[in-house]
C-alpha cells in the first residue's frame, strides 16, 4: 500500500511518471487506487454506492485531482514560479493524449478513463485554475468571489462525475454545482484552524467586516460574540447549498448513484455540524468525521431519511 504522505508529487509531473512508472494500465489504476484510499475525506469517494465498473475511473479523476492539488497547496517551499511552471507541465500532460501502454500512472489511467468515458478536458482543466489561484491566493473580498472559487476548485469534480453516469445535463449540473460548493464552503470552515496558519483565511472579507472582526482576531482565537455570529452565518451558506443541492437525488437514473449523493451531502452537512458544535474550539480544532458518524449516515441511507 502506498504512503501518500511520502510521494514525491513532482516526480508525478514527468511524463514518464519518474519512479512511480508503471508498465500496463492495470497497475496505473491500482497506483490511483492506492491514493485514493490512503487519503481521508469527509464523505465517501468511489465508496461501494458506487458501481463497480466505474470506480477504477473515479480513482484515476481523485488521484489526478490530489497530485495536482498537493502540487498548488503543499510545495510552497520550491517558490510560486516553480509550482505555477509544474502545474503547467501537469496540464500539458492531461492534454497530450498520445495512447500509451506504460509511464506516468496518473496520466495512463485518467486518459484511459477519458477514452472510455468520453469526458472532455475542459473541467479536468478549470481544477488547475483553481490550485492556480491557489498559489497565488487572495482572501475573498465577497461570498460571490468565494463561489467563484468554486467555480473552478469543486464544481468539475461534481460534472466528472455526473459524466461517468452519462447523467449530466443543465438540470443535474446546476444542483451538482450547489452540493459541490457547499461542500467545499463547509470544508474551508473545517480547516479553518489548519489555514489561519497557513496565513489563509476564506470567510470573505466583507463578512468579518460585518462583525466587526479581523484576522488577527481569529490568529489570536479571539472569543466573542461576534464570532459566534459570524461562524453560525457561514455555516447557515453552506447548509443552505447542501440543501438545495439535494434535489439532485430526484434526477439521477441510477439508484447507487442516489444513494452515494445522498450520502455525499449527509457526510457536509455532518462536519458543519460538528464544527458548529466546536464553538469557538473551531479556531484551533480540524474537526473530522468518525466511524460513528459514517454508521449513522449509513443507516439513515437504510431508513430513507435525509
Amino acid at each position: 500500500m502506498i504512503d501518500y504522505k511520502s510521494i514525491n508529487v513532482l516526480e508525478l509531473v514527468k511524463p514518464d511518471g519518474g519512479k512511480y512508472s508503471v508498465s500496463s494500465i492495470e497497475d496505473a489504476f491500482e497506483f490511483c487506487r492506492q491514493i485514493t484510499v490512503s487519503h481521508y475525506e469527509n464523505f465517501p469517494v468511489s465508496s461501494f454506492l458506487i458501481p463497480k465498473y466505474l470506480r477504477k475511473y473515479v480513482y484515476s479523476i481523485y488521484a489526478y485531482s490530489r497530485i495536482a492539488d498537493d502540487i498548488g497547496d503543499e510545495l510552497s517551499s520550491i517558490g510560486k514560479e516553480e509550482q505555477l511552471k509544474s502545474l503547467d507541465d501537469y496540464e500539458n500532460l492531461l492534454l497530450n493524449r498520445t495512447i500509451q501502454k506504460k509511464g506516468n500512472p496518473v496520466f495512463l489511467a485518467l486518459h484511459n478513463t477519458m477514452n472510455e468515458t468520453e469526458i472532455p478536458s475542459e473541467p479536468l482543466q478549470k481544477l488547475l485554475t483553481a490550485f492556480r489561484m491557489d498559489i497565488n491566493f487572495n482572501q475573498s473580498k465577497t461570498f460571490q468571489e468565494l463561489e467563484n472559487y468554486c467555480f473552478y476548485s469543486a464544481n468539475p469534480i461534481g460534472e466528472l462525475i455526473l459524466r461517468l453516469f452519462k447523467n449530466y445535463n443543465d438540470r443535474t449540473a446546476y444542483f451538482s454545482d450547489k452540493i459541490c460548493t457547499g461542500l467545499q464552503i463547509a470544508n474551508f470552515w473545517q480547516d479553518l484552524s489548519v489555514d489561519l496558519k497557513q496565513d489563509r483565511v476564506y470567510i470573505p472579507s466583507d463578512i468579518l467586516l460585518k462583525y466587526k472582526l479581523n484576522i488577527d482576531d481569529l490568529k489570536n482565537n479571539k472569543k466573542t460574540e461576534n464570532l459566534i455570529s459570524c461562524l453560525n452565518e457561514l455555516y447557515l451558506h453552506s447548509e443552505s447549498y447542501l440543501n438545495e443541492g439535494f434535489e439532485l437525488v430526484k434526477y439521477l437514473n441510477n439508484y447507487r448513484f442516489r444513494l452515494e449523493i445522498k450520502a455525499t451531502v449527509n457526510g457536509g452537512l455532518s462536519i458543519i455540524k460538528k464544527c458548529r458544535s466546536l464553538n469557538y474550539n473551531i479556531l484551533y480544532i480540524r474537526p473530522e468525521l468518525s466511524k460513528l458518524d459514517f454508521f449513522k449516515i449509513f443507516m439513515r441511507l437504510i431508513f430513507n431519511s435525509k
